[in-house]
C-alpha cells in the first residue's frame, strides 16, 4: 500500500510537471503585447513595428505587424522648374496586402540590425491607435 501511494504521488508530480513545462513553452512563444511595440531595423533598411518574441531565437516572430510606406508626391508634368522633394508616409498594417498575409512575420535573425522598443507616446503608436480607433 505505501508503494501504491507513492507511485500514486510520483505520478501526479510528473503529469503537474509536464502541463507546467507546456504551458511555460507555449508562453514563451507569444509576444508580450501588454509592453511596449517594438521597432525592427532591418539589415536593408525596411522598418517594421509590432510585438516582438522569440528575440534569443534564429528566427524572431513579430505579431500585430505594420510598417511604413512612402508615396512620392506627383508633379505636373508641364513644369520646368525642379518640383521640391516631397513625399507622404502611410502607416499600412500587414495583412492588407493583395497575397492576404496572416498579421504575423517570421524574420531571420541574420537579417535584423537591431530591436528598439518605442515609447507608447510615439508618432507611430498614435497612428497605429488612430488605425484602430477608425476600425
Amino acid at each position: 500500500m505505501n508503494n501504491k501511494f507513492l507511485g500514486t504521488i510520483l505520478g501526479v508530480v510528473i503529469v503537474v510537471a509536464a502541463v507546467w513545462y507546456g504551458y511555460a513553452s507555449l508562453q514563451s512563444g507569444r509576444p508580450n503585447t501588454s509592453g511596449p511595440r517594438q521597432a525592427v531595423f532591418m539589415a536593408d533598411g525596411q522598418i517594421f513595428f509590432g510585438y516582438a518574441s522569440d528575440l534569443h531565437n534564429q528566427v524572431v516572430l513579430l505579431k500585430d505587424v505594420y510598417y511604413l510606406r512612402s508615396q512620392p508626391s506627383l508633379t505636373p508634368a508641364d513644369t520646368k522648374a525642379p518640383a521640391p522633394s516631397t513625399s507622404s508616409v502611410d502607416l499600412i498594417k500587414l495583412g492588407d496586402e493583395i497575397y492576404g498575409p496572416a498579421g504575423e512575420m517570421r524574420i531571420n535573425r541574420d537579417r535584423i540590425s537591431h530591436i528598439d522598443d518605442m515609447k507608447a507616446d510615439s508618432q507611430v503608436n498614435q497612428k497605429i491607435t488612430e488605425f484602430l480607433n477608425k476600425k
